[in-house]
């Protein structure tokens, strides 16, 4: 049985709910190697009385740690660590899309909308779209997954009246440019887009099964259509499980992004 690090007690007086802080912890320790792959587990009474929570609470932390991948539950047998996942690997120089580099590497992506609605976009955002003062965006936050593991947040704004009813579309196959393609005619060209480490905030944290505080890489981009029009304001946070890929050749153009 795997032995947990003594003193790992929840702040009650925290922001962050306490079945969030046991998990956060516990994926800390499996993640480190503190708690080995294959090892058990204590209990779930006995996790209650290591972290100063109910039960209730410790199976609500072990139900988000199964979901992440990293625990599996076994009758008669008890909870068990598993081995963290091969990091996904993405081609940011390819136009294949995020589910489809995915699915290549014998995972199965999946698409989880988090906000689909209409917005004020803030004066950043109005500018990278052209768009002015009285007009609105279509905001739409999404968790990709591989397999039921979340390596992406992905956060689209869009000109509302280029893509009337877009907060109301059901997106096909969970791809948002499958679904301008297809719907609205448009496809994207060329990308531009910036990278840098940020800490994750408790709702990014909750979203990516990571702890609040872990390092994220956030990368903001517009992207053009064929006429260099800009039709998407896009923010991705990724993961640390995730292994980046760049191509670069000589072009007249910004080099075209992968794009889900």
């Amino acid at each position: 049985m795997a032995s947990l690090t003594i003193g790992n007690f929840v702040n009650h007086e925290s922001p962050v709910p306490a079945f969030m802080q046991v998990e956060q912890d516990l994926r800390r320790q499996i993640l480190s190697g503190e708690i080995p792959a294959e090892a058990r587990l204590p209990r779930e009474t006995e996790l209650a009385a290591i972290y100063g929570v109910s039960r209730m609470t410790v199976r609500r932390s072990l139900e988000g740690l199964e979901t992440g991948g990293l625990i599996r539950r076994l009758h008669g047998v008890g909870t068990i660590a598993t081995p963290p996942d091969v990091p996904v690997t993405v081609d940011l120089s390819s136009m294949i899309s995020i589910a489809e580099q995915i699915r290549r590497q014998g995972q199965e992506p999946r698409t989880v909308i988090d906000v689909q609605t209409i917005a004020t976009p803030t004066p950043l955002i109005r500018a990278a779209l052209g768009l002015d003062e009285t007009e609105t965006a279509t905001v739409i936050r999404r968790v990709r997954l591989a397999d039921t593991r979340p390596v992406l947040i992905n956060t689209s704004w869009l000109p509302t009246a280029k893509f009337p009813n877009l907060d109301r579309a059901e997106l096909i196959d969970g791809s948002l440019w499958k679904t301008l393609t297809t719907n609205y005619g448009i496809t994207p060209a060329s990308t531009e887009e910036h990278f840098e480490l940020v800490k994750a905030s408790a709702d990014e944290a909750r979203l990516l099964h990571v702890e609040e505080g872990d390092t994220l890489i956030r990368v903001s981009g517009t992207t053009f259509d064929s006429k260099d029009v800009p039709v998407e304001r896009c923010f991705s946070l990724w993961a640390g499980n995730v292994r980046f890929h760049f191509a670069s050749k000589r072009s007249r153009r910004p080099v075209a992004k992968a794009k889900g």
